[in-house]
């Protein structure tokens, strides 16, 4: 009875992870994660190619805050000046801007790198701040940026930071590297999680040990060129066609929409199409959530955001420009990728279950001196299999910028292997949460900015609040 009830699930997730690593496959296969060398010499000849031209040769590292994260803001800066020390060129052509809701973090970072050899501004968004489509969240103070840009604009990228993200030394010139090469209008790179990495809790880093594994999907998507999803972060837009589109993204329902991000991209596809989108190769970093409650309602915000980010495209002046193919895909796409990532939770649980009986049943078999494998166990295998394999990879890229000794990385591997089987829980019950909400005609959630500094106080408001 359970193998009849459970076999056609085992195929589905198995597909599911057929196609995962098919999708990784093609992306090692073509350098999704650029490792070459990169010299100064190199850029600066790169650079008087691209200096009379019309494509973008600067880059304006833009960092948005809320406030109240200073180090961590701190040390991305100080990657960008230590990047320009190694590489001279970058001296010239890169600039660091903060956009901050706090006149404390102002003072101190102001303060601090008045005298970097690049420069360093930071904005303090207004209180009484607001944008024509009354625009909230991070994209209020996203738009107040392009709203400054737009009246000195520059032939710049600018490339999107959260308040903990880094570029290493080496990265950040590959990333000059590579866009003045060829250059793009909208693009992305591949995330990893090893920042502040052992003060995050084991389940958290085991649920983020699959997101370097599942990026290998945003290399696809982005070549694709239809951006069923983005992230914010490694996220590095041509300045004219920021300013052309903005971020006024305005409200779905009266709700401030959640996934700016995504929404961005989406409007950039109504406007651009496919061939303003393209993968930069370069591999920025950042830390996990601290506690399984801050990834919890991480997720819940991402597929909240999301389904948000379907429903307000629609009602866009470009929409019906389309294609129907094009809007069959968008439409269908996203959805699916909420269902089944909803539908996780149930799976997880169920997997557990019967994966505990089965064991259980093997072993006891086996004492007894008869176990013999079930045609359904044996079904499962291929799939257990590729997801602990792709949460294995993915760790080994979080691992990868650590600090951690051999032997270190080698028990944490053990650990995460062994507490994988039990991460489909927790990934994916905010899903599963924001999913149900938006079923009941709840189209918001209470916003919770994931805390970036170990002990810094939680705060948290409704998703009509100023935050980042």
């Amino acid at each position: 009875m359970i193998d009849t009830i459970f076999t056609p699930v085992i195929v589905v997730l198995t597909l599911t992870y057929i196609y995962f690593w098919l999708v990784a496959l093609h992306a090692r296969r073509n350098g999704h994660i650029d490792t070459s060398d990169v010299s100064n010499r190199e850029i600066a000849g790169l650079l008087r190619r691209r200096l009379n031209g019309k494509h973008p040769h600067l880059f304006t590292i833009q960092i948005t805050t809320r406030g109240g994260s200073v180090p961590v803001v701190r040390r991305g800066i100080e990657y960008v000046v230590k990047s320009a020390i190694k590489y001279p060129v970058l001296q010239g052509i890169v600039k660091v801007e903060v956009i901050t809701e706090s006149h404390e973090d102002k003072r101190a970072i102001d303060s601090e790198f008045r005298k970097a050899i690049v420069p360093v501004t930071v904005y303090v968004l207004p209180k009484d701040y607001e944008t024509p489509n009354g625009t909230k969240l991070k994209a209020r103070a996203l738009h107040y940026m392009v709203e400054l840009h737009r009246k000195n604009p520059t032939n710049s990228y600018i490339v999107h930071y959260d308040e903990e993200s880094v570029f290493t030394e080496d990265n950040l010139a590959r990333l000059v590297r590579n866009l003045l090469k060829k250059p793009i209008g909208i693009s992305e790179g591949s995330i990893s999680y090893p920042l502040e990495y052992m003060d995050s809790e084991l389940m958290c880093r085991t649920m983020e040990a699959n997101r370097p594994f599942g990026c290998h999907e945003c290399y696809l998507v982005m070549s694709d060129g239809l951006p069923v999803h983005l992230h914010g972060s490694n996220l590095v837009i041509q300045e004219r066609m920021e300013n052309e589109i903005g971020w006024d993204i305005g409200k779905l329902d009266g709700n401030p929409l959640i996934a700016e991000d995504l929404v961005f991209g989406l409007m950039a596809y109504l406007k651009y199409g496919k061939s303003a989108f393209g993968w930069h190769r370069v591999e920025m970093i950042e830390q996990p959530p601290f506690t399984i409650e801050q990834a919890y309602k991480q997720r819940e915000r991402w597929v909240m955001g999301a389904l948000q980010g379907v429903a307000h495209v629609r009602t866009l002046p470009g929409w019906k420009k389309l294609s129907r193919a094009d809007r069959l895909k968008i439409r269908a796409t996203i959805p699916l990728r909420v269902a089944t990532y909803a539908m996780g939770l149930p799976i997880s649980i169920l997997s557990i279950l019967t994966w505990s009986f089965y064991l259980g049943f093997h072993l006891t078999s086996w004492a007894l001196g008869n176990a013999v494998p079930t045609e359904f166990s044996l079904l499962g295998l291929p799939g257990l299999a590729m997801w602990l394999g792709g949460n294995q990879i993915g760790l080994w890229q979080n691992l990868r910028y650590t600090d951690l000794t051999t032997r270190q990385k080698a028990v944490e591997h053990v650990k995460v292997l062994a507490t994988t089987p039990f991460s489909g829980v927790f990934d994916t019950a905010g899903p599963a949460a924001a999913a149900t909400k938006w079923l009941a005609g709840i189209k918001t959630v209470g916003w919770t900015p994931t805390i970036k500094i170990k002990g810094q106080k939680e705060y948290g408001v409704e998703a009509v609040g100023e935050v980042a």
